[in-house]
């Protein structure tokens, strides 16, 4: 199709979005920022190369596409990349803890359906052209979706690898949306504030860290929740048991978050009893798991994850 655009503000646009719990949202033109994104792209490649992807075979078989992401959507012309918080409280208690992004619907559902609303509504609209096509990746598509972001305004990538936003910090799921028509938009850096903080560095008991680089083969986060079968070596879970929040809870800019966004309710199925989840049969697993992000984990590994955090607190 010809080159089609918009140009017009993205304000006309980010009501759509807020009115779907996205109150962060920005857009990008994918041919003002080729340069910048094939420099972080080729940085994810040698990461990739140099194994630090654990055992997540899909990454490595998605190179391709997040190096090219018009193998993704062809007719790319824009970016779309919006921002949904979740709760920064803690999840959990000290003896045993789940990642806070766990309380909760799985947000790959949740997400794509309120982007499917909004993207319909952005056609609707008449401020965009009547051939436009889009499509939706959270979470699930080879898609860099912290590049995007970062190249959309939405915050700036810190040294724990975690897009931060200036006022939501690091607790927020990222959406990204390629369309065939340009917004008139080029890219609007945030600052990155880290500036000489390196608490999130040392708050992983593990050294998974170093600066804007990670070893998931040393992350609680992917030992508990990608790794599959026995542990290779003994880490410190520091309580966890599904995900790590170490990192971010060390990082100024959550401690911001914490005090201005109320604490939300427990979900029922982040047991906490360690007894009863150790006698827990693999189908009342399943069922409890059921349409939650927590259903990623399988049922062996889950009381894998469990007996080493006994372990760890008997040594």
């Amino acid at each position: 199709m010809e080159k089609q655009r918009t140009n017009l503000s993205w304000d006309r646009f980010a009501g759509i979005f807020e009115a779907e719990g996205f109150p962060v949202s920005g857009v990008v033109d994918y041919a003002s920022v080729q340069d910048e994104y094939r420099t972080h792209a080729e940085r994810y490649r040698s990461w990739i190369l140099e194994g630090k992807q654990g055992e997540m075979g899909y990454l490595s078989r998605g190179l391709d596409r997040r190096l090219h992401p018009q193998l993704v959507f062809p007719e790319l012309k824009s970016v779309i990349a919006v921002l949904r918080p979740y709760s920064p409280h803690s999840v959990g208690d000290e003896q045993l803890r789940y990642a806070r992004y766990l309380n909760g619907p799985d947000y790959h559902e949740s997400m794509k359906a309120a982007l499917e609303r909004s993207m319909q509504s952005v056609s609707s609209s008449g401020l965009v052209p009547p051939e436009f096509q889009y499509k939706i990746c959270v979470d699930t598509s080879a898609v860099l979706e912290r590049t995007w972001a970062k190249l959309a305004g939405l915050g700036w990538i810190g040294k724990n690898t975690l897009l931060i936003h200036p006022q939501l910090g690091s607790y927020v799921f990222i959406g990204v949306v390629f369309t065939n028509c340009e917004f008139g938009m080029k890219p609007e850096g945030v600052k990155d504030y880290c500036g000489p903080c390196t608490r999130c560095l040392q708050s992983c008991p593990t050294e998974a860290l170093e600066s804007h680089s990670l070893d998931s083969n040393k992350c609680i986060s992917y030992l508990t929740l990608e790794k599959r079968g026995a542990f290779q070596e003994r880490y410190p879970l520091k309580g966890f048991v599904a995900g790590c929040d170490l990192c971010q809870e060390a990082c100024p800019y959550n401690s911001k978050s914490v005090r201005y966004i109320a604490p939300v309710e427990k979900a029922a199925y982040l047991i906490t009893d360690e007894s009863a989840l150790l006698q827990e049969s693999e189908a009342d697993y399943q069922a409890r798991v059921k349409g939650t992000a927590l259903s990623r984990i399988k049922y062996a590994d889950f009381q894998r994850n469990l007996t080493a955090r006994l372990n760890e607190e008997n040594k």
